[in-house]
């Protein structure tokens, strides 16, 4: 006789994987980085290359909330996160929420880790 698979919980087994995958954490990084470095005016003073993790994202966004919030969507759009996910943050201190690009890769990694 054959075996019985259960899919669903084969699909559970690889999507808990891939949370707990250390490249998410760097694809996380890349991400953030891109979409930063896409939505932000300050493309020559701050290089794609020179975003790290300590950078403060308040001036790169010129404390303008706008900019922030359409990268903030488009990673939540990214990686497939619940579209309410910014409805958690403070309204208008978004920036002051994530001093750092660190600050906005770990959110970002501990919900998609709660997927």
């Amino acid at each position: 006789m054959g075996e019985i698979y259960s899919f669903r919980a084969f699909q559970s087994k690889k999507e808990k994987k891939k949370a707990q995958d250390p490249r998410t954490t760097v694809a996380i990084y890349q991400s953030v980085v891109y979409y930063v470095h896409l939505y932000s005016d300050e493309r020559n003073k701050h290089p794609l290359e020179n975003l790290t993790t300590n950078i403060e994202l308040a001036p790169i966004f010129k404390n303008d909330r706008d900019p922030f919030m359409e990268a903030f969507a488009a990673l939540i759009q990214h990686w497939e996160l619940p579209p309410n996910t910014h409805q958690e943050l403070p309204r208008g201190r978004e920036l002051s929420h994530f001093p750092t690009l660190g600050d906005l890769c770990i959110y970002i990694e501990k919900k998609v880790k709660e997927l």
